[in-house]
């Protein structure tokens, strides 16, 4: 049978896959938490805050992210990531149930798989 193999090709998959989502997310919220200092250190000509609020300070960071093509580029891999990432996970897990499956039905008939 080939699902052993499979099986193990896709938890290799998942594992490069897993590792690369956490190195972009990682990434991004390095910059996310470099950008967050600035606009929390940021005031105006009087010395108070621009953004006097977490919701304030929240909305400009959305507004900056949205603002760099790389970092909405970014956001857009790690989702594809994540996609691709659970539609393995789903073939896998197909295929350890079909194993298990094949299983039950060699020890029903008394061979082996």
């Amino acid at each position: 049978m080939e699902l052993p193999a499979t099986i193990k090709g896709q938890r290799m998959i998942l594992l490069e896959r897993t590792a690369k989502i956490e190195e972009l997310t990682a990434s991004l919220k390095k910059w996310e938490a470099a950008e967050m200092a600035d606009i929390t250190n940021e005031t105006d000509c009087n010395g108070k805050p621009v953004f006097s609020n977490a919701e304030k300070r929240a909305s400009e960071l959305a507004r900056r992210k949205e603002a760099l093509p790389w970092v909405v580029e970014l956001e857009s891999d790690i989702s594809a990531l994540r996609y691709s990432f659970e539609l393995v996970r789903i073939d896998m897990q197909y295929n350890i149930d079909m194993q298990e499956n094949y299983r039950a039905i060699a020890r029903l008939g008394g061979g082996e798989v």
